[in-house]
């Protein structure tokens, strides 16, 4: 044998095959993301020396910004822009965490594979992780947010769930698309593969150590501790039921503003009746029986818990008569212009539901009694009165 053959057997050769995993957190809404984004947003530090690398476009942790969301001729469209190209290329970890929960309005194969192919040209590996909230319960706490703004349109909330009142959004194509979890999810494994999907279900009980974060970091294969961050998104009754109603009146973002300072001194929770809500989960039955199938397995067979217990008979998700009468005085203070004339608009909207709706005897009783009692609280009748000089004459005692 040779000597620089024998020398080349006796040389140990490594070779260090570099591979490159990325994390993406797609949603859905409402399920825990913004505390999940801003506890790795604050804690970078940990997760890197954990050896992961967090990325992120907004300064909270999120990177929705990658989903462009806009409404035309009242159809809402979802549009994949550069953003998330810009992010991953300049990723540097063999191991990276990207939270977007607009992903999660993608239901058309073109953009899913468009986002496959992005991250497929900086990763060898996409693990793609996904929480679940039941469709009634999702909806609602969505329907909140679209509260907290001042202006129609303007939030994704908004444009998908719009600004009707109850608690629940109206049916339309766009909430059946949204709320249709199977048929978003298969989309997502065919594209990116089965293996790489981790579907999990959004609720105290079933996640781990009870919460996100705990659990998300559970699917990174634990060796990371970060402390759980909440975020207060709270939005009470009146702020909930107002505004709504106040921006689908069209009032001017201006004028919403002022009032919404006497819209926060309400904490009184919102709900729906239960069979309101129990309704509006059976409109995806046949859709969560097939996800209860493929992704997530309850024994109700149909990948939720449907316990509605935790809702009352009768809601509280619209606004009465009585309602009306204990907030315009607060809103005839508050600044705006014209008060009496968004109280009479108030009102008249009011009265064409209980025309629209044909309210039972009892209830149709009470609000028509409210609205008596609303409008005698400023109803004013202007007396006849003397001209001052009159008083100052001397009445006659006796003759003509």
């Amino acid at each position: 044998m040779r000597p620089e053959i024998d020398i080349l057997h006796s040389i140990k050769i490594t070779v260090h095959i570099r591979m490159r995993i990325l994390y993406l957190h797609i949603g859905f809404h409402k399920t825990g993301s913004s505390s999940l984004q801003l506890a790795m947003k604050e804690q970078v530090q940990a997760l890197d020396q954990a050896g992961f690398e967090f990325l992120s476009l907004g300064k909270k942790g999120n990177s929705s910004g990658c989903i462009d969301v806009c409404k035309e001729k009242g159809r809402v469209h979802f549009q994949v822009n550069s953003r998330l190209d810009e992010l991953l290329a300049a990723s540097r970890n063999e191991q990276v965490i990207v939270s977007a929960e607009h992903l999660s309005y993608l239901y058309q194969r073109d953009s899913i594979e468009l986002i496959q192919r992005v991250c497929s040209k900086y990763f060898d590996k996409i693990v793609v992780i996904v929480y679940l909230r039941r469709q009634d319960l999702q909806a609602i706490s969505f329907k909140k947010q679209g509260a907290r703004g001042a202006a129609s349109n303007r939030s994704s909330s908004s444009k998908l769930l719009g600004h009707a009142e109850g608690a629940f959004p109206s049916f339309s194509k766009d909430i059946e698309i949204y709320y249709d979890y199977f048929n978003k999810l298969i989309l997502w494994a065919d594209v990116f593969g089965a293996d790489s999907l981790r579907v999990r279900l959004f609720s105290r009980e079933a996640l781990h150590g009870g919460d996100i974060v705990s659990d998300f970091l559970a699917l990174l294969g634990g060796g990371v501790e970060l402390s759980a961050r909440r975020v207060n998104e709270g939005v009470g009754r009146k702020e909930f039921l107002l505004t709504h109603k106040l921006l689908e009146l069209g009032v001017a973002e201006s004028e919403l503003i002022k009032l919404k300072p006497m819209m926060l001194e309400d904490d009184t929770q919102l709900l729906p009746s239960r069979r309101d809500a129990k309704q509006f989960f059976m409109r995806f039955k046949n859709s969560n029986h097939l996800l209860n199938n493929t992704f997530l397995n309850n024994d109700s067979g149909l990948a939720f818990d449907t316990d509605f217990s935790g809702y009352p008979e009768q809601g509280n998700d619209w606004i009465t008569v009585r309602d009306l009468s204990e907030w315009i005085p607060e809103i005839l203070s508050a600044g705006i212009q014209k008060p009496e004339g968004l109280r009479d608009a108030l009102l008249a909207d009011k009265l064409q539901q209980m025309v629209r709706k044909k309210f039972s005897g009892e209830v149709l009783t009470q609000e028509l009694e409210d609205l008596a009692n609303c409008l005698s609280a400023s109803a004013y009748i202007a007396k006849d009165q003397q001209p001052w000089y009159r008083a100052l004459k001397k009445k006659k005692t006796s003759g003509r």
